[in-house]
């Protein structure tokens, strides 16, 4: 009986997914998805974004993300998308995300106020697999970083919701998720879990005009 399960499943309308698939590991993301109830629609061209109920940005390179996303207004498109639409990003999609990236600088979506500093573990840490503490229900989180990069700095809308040495691993602000790690390649769906009943928390919130 955890908060994870307090928003039902509606097996009638289930939510449509995108999850961007121009590189990274878009394919993990769509099962996890998928054993959740959820419709996953891979995204390619900018066209696709219209009628998901949220997207997924995965990891990858955030650099090379971007030099795909020049196509077809693709960036411009996107980044008016997240302002409104449930959007999670995982490492290099928290890297997209964020309002100030770091180590080098790079240009991004500038949604989620969050400063970023890309590859900051290092060659050392390419891939490491941690538990820890978190405030979802359920007990410790497994985290899997690749190359992963670190938030270091939150606004004070962002609500922390893990950390790996002090800093957060996994944030939530609003309708944004992002986590510096990869959950799509643990057998933990609960960070996929919580980008659903954000959606649907979302979506049973009555529509203001800003």
């Amino acid at each position: 009986m955890t908060d994870t399960k307090t928003t039902t499943h509606h097996k009638s309308h289930p939510l449509t997914i995108g999850v961007l698939a121009l590189q990274g590991a878009y394919e993990a993301h769509a099962q996890t998805l998928q054993s959740l109830g959820a419709i996953a629609r891979l995204i390619r061209t900018p066209d696709q974004l219209t009628g998901l109920d949220g997207l997924i940005m995965p990891g990858g390179e955030s650099t090379t993300m971007l030099k795909f996303l020049e196509h077809n207004n693709f960036f411009e498109i996107l980044s008016t998308f997240v302002k409104t639409t449930p959007t999670f990003g995982t490492c290099a999609g928290a890297i997209l995300l964020a309002t100030c990236v770091e180590h080098p600088a790079q240009k991004s979506l500038a949604a989620l106020d969050i400063t970023v500093e890309r590859n900051a573990y290092g060659r050392q840490n390419d891939s490491t697999i941690l538990k820890a503490p978190t405030k979802l229900p359920g007990g410790p989180l497994e985290m899997i970083f690749i190359r992963a990069p670190r938030i270091t700095h939150t606004g004070p809308t962002v609500e922390v919701i893990a950390t790996r040495e002090g800093f957060p691993t996994l944030v939530r602000s609003g309708h944004l998720l992002a986590a510096t790690f990869h959950p799509e390649l643990s057998d933990d769906h609960r960070v996929h879990q919580l980008f659903l009943d954000l959606i649907h928390q979302k979506q049973a919130q009555p529509s203001q005009s800003s």
